[in-house]
């Protein structure tokens, strides 16, 4: 909910702010504008929440069981890692993260090599999609550029 009347104006549009007004923005965009004093976020899922449903998360996405999964999942989690002081449960709670990112990361490369947009990659891993769709792209440009008699002459 804003606090202000207020615009913004980013790459994928601009948005207008009116007082009272709920508006339906990027859950990234919203906590920057919260962050600012801007907005305040409506049903925002506690983060501790998030971290204790992981295990549920590892379980269901290494079955293939389509699940929802809150697309800013990666970003909650470290904002409340740099938070956390206890050591054992931060180490924790990077592990969890870690094996679910290896569960993901079929998921997310299919995404990046096939033309339709990516629908169910979480925040984070549309930035490895871009960054694979763009080396996959080079790396065919180069196949049909590279003259490879001319690398056969220079490996000898």
């Amino acid at each position: 909910m804003p606090l202000e009347d207020f615009e913004v104006e980013i790459l994928s549009g601009k948005y207008k702010f009116v007082v009272g007004e709920e508006t339906k923005i990027p859950r990234w965009l919203a906590r920057i504008l919260e962050k600012k004093g801007k907005i305040k976020i409506k049903n925002e899922t506690d983060v501790k929440d998030i971290i204790g449903r992981l295990p549920y998360y590892i379980v269901r996405e290494s079955e293939g069981a389509g699940i929802e999964i809150e697309p800013d999942l990666y970003i909650r989690a470290k904002e409340y890692l740099e938070k956390l002081e206890n050591a054992n449960a931060k180490e924790r709670i990077k592990q969890a993260l870690m094996q679910f990112v290896r569960i993901r990361l079929p998921k997310v490369l299919r995404r990046a090599i096939t033309p339709a947009p990516a629908k169910d990659v979480l925040l984070w891993e549309d930035v490895l999609v871009m960054l694979i769709k763009k080396i996959h792209e080079r790396w065919i440009k180069a196949l049909f550029e590279t003259d490879f008699s001319t690398i056969n002459e220079k490996l000898q």
